[in-house]
């Protein structure tokens, strides 16, 4: 990723002293089973869902994007390759390549009078 990227986010971390204060309170109050908790919650959600990980994400574990995909009901993984972190700007392309064609082929078709 570009360094003026990387600059732009986190200049205000380090140079806003309000921001790092509440960086800091957000980091203490975050209970560590507080992800695990809202991801078993997507259980419950009904609808098709893509998770689209990066295959050279070093942040997070391969296993967790398998995991998150498992957890939804119709829940489907796809690794983009050639890909950190941040896959809107490693790969946006792809990324829209692949919503695109996922939305096509789960959303459903209009109802008859419908634009």
């Amino acid at each position: 990723m570009p360094d003026e990227i990387v600059d732009g986010w986190l200049r205000p971390l380090l140079t806003d002293k309000a921001i790092r204060a509440d960086f800091r309170r957000y980091n203490l109050g975050v209970r560590s089973t507080e992800v695990l908790e809202a991801a078993e919650g997507m259980r419950t959600f009904d609808r098709p869902a893509l998770v689209v990980r990066a295959a050279e994400d070093r942040m997070m574990p391969r296993a967790h994007g398998r995991h998150l995909a498992e957890l939804l009901p119709q829940g489907r993984l796809l690794e983009i390759e050639d890909s950190c972190t941040l896959i809107p700007e490693d790969q946006p392309e792809r990324l829209s390549a692949a919503l695109r064609a996922f939305i096509g082929e789960t959303a459903p078709e209009p109802s008859r009078g419908q634009a």
